[in-house]
């Protein structure tokens, strides 16, 4: 067994280890609590932390992902944005971003950047094809309007509904995104280890045959942590095509998702 792994499951090594885990592998270290977690990637050195992503397959790297965001249940997070949207590069965006998980709802602001001040609510219990928008300024002073989620107004400055930017979205856009990278040869993959912030970088790049995927490179980094891509880079043939940075993420008790609240 691979001495990372036994490190990381051992107990003893702290106080606030829990028992050795079933299935030593990242998905088993993310159905951990929040706080295990953390003590556990605590105990282990910058090393060892490498070892153990190096040594995780990107399935098992992507399943860690799932069950994670799974476990968190409803969460908060900041995300800076860059798309590149109908051929332009669109300018970064700030946005705090809550999430439930079930029944799927999502509430967004942006902090900063094009459309400073602009509130927006999902919530697929009440409609599940509509948002509610409120824009900052003059254009709010007629109060909140629901649009389609899918229009032309809603997906103005981004590529994605909605529901893409939760956590577990993303991660099926990747695994659709490996799979049938699978049919032409496969991802290459490049491992660059941690980042300053701490985080584990890999990147991934198109086989011979691959222009028409949805990624030609994507560059990810994972929070050890939580076991979530936070940070997304996403080029295509034309070159960049999108960028993420996810950071603040947490769990909370309570987020107000009502349509009414804007």
């Amino acid at each position: 067994m691979n001495p990372t792994l036994l490190t990381l499951l051992m107990p003893g090594v702290l106080m606030t280890t829990p028992a050795p885990l079933s299935s030593p592998d990242l998905p088993a270290l993310a159905r951990l609590s929040l706080e295990e977690r953390r003590a556990q990637v605590k105990a282990l050195s910058r090393e060892q932390l490498a070892e153990l992503f190096a040594g995780a397959s990107t399935q098992e790297l992507l399943e860690a992902g799932k069950v994670s965001a799974t476990r968190m249940g409803t969460y908060e997070t900041h995300v800076v944005k860059r798309e590149r949207v109908s051929g332009e590069l669109l300018k970064p965006q700030t946005i705090h971003l809550s999430v439930r998980q079930s029944p799927r709802a999502l509430r967004l602001e942006v902090l900063d950047g094009p459309a400073k001040g602009r509130k927006v609510v999902y919530d697929s219990s009440v409609k599940k094809n509509e948002l509610r928008v409120r824009e900052a300024g003059v254009l709010g002073m007629a109060g909140a309007v629901w649009i389609d989620m899918n229009g032309r107004l809603a997906r103005g400055d981004t590529n994605h509904p909605i529901t893409d930017f939760a956590f577990t979205s993303i991660i099926g856009i990747l695994e659709d995104c490996f799979a049938k990278g699978e049919t032409v040869g496969g991802y290459s993959r490049q491992d660059e280890g941690l980042d300053a912030a701490g985080r584990y970088c890999i990147t991934f790049d198109a086989p011979d045959g691959g222009a028409h995927l949805y990624a030609k490179r994507a560059r990810i980094c994972v929070d050890p942590v939580l076991a979530l891509p936070v940070v997304l880079e996403i080029d295509d043939a034309r070159g960049p095509l999108e960028r993420f940075d996810f950071s603040h993420v947490q769990p909370v008790s309570k987020a107000d998702f009502s349509p009414s609240s804007l």
